[in-house]
């Protein structure tokens, strides 16, 4: 987990001697979920960027909350979209712990642009759809990391931005200072089971959406470097 702290000296009053301090390091354990289906998963001629859930999205998000409902969460956050607010609320319901949800547009969907949304709204979807991943007509792959769709779309790197500002702030907020991370768990970047927790280290569980899970991830991997994941996808209410 990157340490945000900068490093530390002591002063002793006694012999005016500096006495260096190793930093302590930030942890935490941090939960990424993608909502429950929404429309436009379902429909990918839909262009908006708050739609609902769809039945089957629903579905999925009570049951992701009945699945998580004996794991222990100290701080659970959202999306303001309604399809990740939606989903963070079944887990909320049935927690056994009386939990709040924070929401915050930090966490939202990479922002489309109000060109795409239009191109989207008058049934160009073929249209929108290249405007957003910044393709000519016979080009594919992934978007350009730096492309940013006209009139207020966000590119991939804004996205990891946000990622990163968020990473940054549950650490502050949520993290507890050691020394060292439990050894059983530092040669760890996954934890497979929600039954296998740390004891002691907060749990922070965010429901959010795919590319924004997929850039903090990422960022999380390659901290401080420039190295960047292309392939890594969430499927909906998985984690």
């Amino acid at each position: 987990m990157p340490d945000p702290s900068p490093p530390t000296a002591q002063i002793d009053g006694c012999d005016s001697q500096v006495v260096d301090r190793k930093p302590k390091k930030k942890c935490l354990v941090l939960s990424l979920i993608r909502h429950g289906q929404s429309q436009s998963n379902m429909d990918q001629s839909i262009y908006d960027e708050n739609d609902p859930l769809t039945e089957l999205g629903k579905k999925q998000a009570e049951c992701l909350g009945n699945n998580w409902k004996d794991v222990h969460i100290d701080d659970l956050y959202s999306s303001t979209l309604d399809r990740a607010y939606d989903t963070a609320c079944q887990i909320c319901m049935q927690n056994h712990a009386s939990l709040e949800i924070k929401k915050s547009p930090l966490f939202v969907e990479r922002k489309m642009g109000k060109e795409v949304i239009e191109l989207g709204l008058a049934r160009q979807s073929e249209a929108a759809g290249r405007l957003y991943m910044g393709f000519g007509r016979y080009q594919s792959g992934p978007t350009p990391c730096g492309y940013r769709p006209p009139q207020g779309g966000e590119s991939p790197d804004d996205v990891a931005n946000r990622a990163k500002v968020s990473l940054v702030m549950w650490l502050w907020r949520c993290g507890v200072d050691l020394e060292e991370p439990p050894k059983e768990f530092v040669d760890k970047v996954n934890i497979d089971s929600t039954n296998i927790l740390p004891e002691g280290i907060p749990h922070v569980v965010v429901v959010s959406h795919n590319i924004f899970l997929s850039e903090l991830y990422e960022s999380m991997l390659g901290w401080n470097t420039y190295y960047h994941m292309t392939t890594l996808n969430y499927s909906n209410a998985s984690w």
